[in-house]
């Protein structure tokens, strides 16, 4: 794989990258509107959420990637996941930072999210 491919929107589909990004946003905001309302409920929660965090980063990007990778059937499948991960990775940041190692944890969970998604969104060609 060629990472700088990755990044390279020529051949894309810009449409299903904007759905891509905009399920991101989603999926994120409520993942830590979740977090912080349980947590301000119940502060002997934060193991439990800290988790929550970790799987819900992953699968939310990962959901995306695969999705708007399939739909896009063009081969550029990884793009899309690391693309609209990347959305998911900059809120996390921005509201998890503060916390310490957590924040860039769940940040590199979301991107290996986005990035296993995509890849596993690729068709498989059959044996020959």
């Amino acid at each position: 794989m060629n990472w700088r491919q990755l990044f390279n929107l020529r051949g894309t589909n810009l449409w299903l990258i904007g759905v891509g990004i905009g399920w991101n946003v989603v999926w994120t905001f409520v993942t830590l509107l979740i977090a912080f309302r349980v947590l301000s409920r119940n502060e002997s929660m934060v193991p439990a959420i800290q988790l929550m965090l970790m799987v819900s980063a992953f699968l939310g990007p990962f959901l995306s990637g695969w999705f708007t990778g399939w739909l896009a059937a063009d081969g550029r499948g990884p793009t899309y996941g690391v693309i609209g991960s990347l959305v998911s990775v900059v809120l996390t940041l921005g509201v998890l930072v503060p916390s310490g190692i957590l924040g860039l944890l769940v940040a590199v969970v979301a991107l290996a999210g986005g990035l296993n998604g995509g890849l596993l969104s690729q068709r498989r060609r059959p044996h020959e």
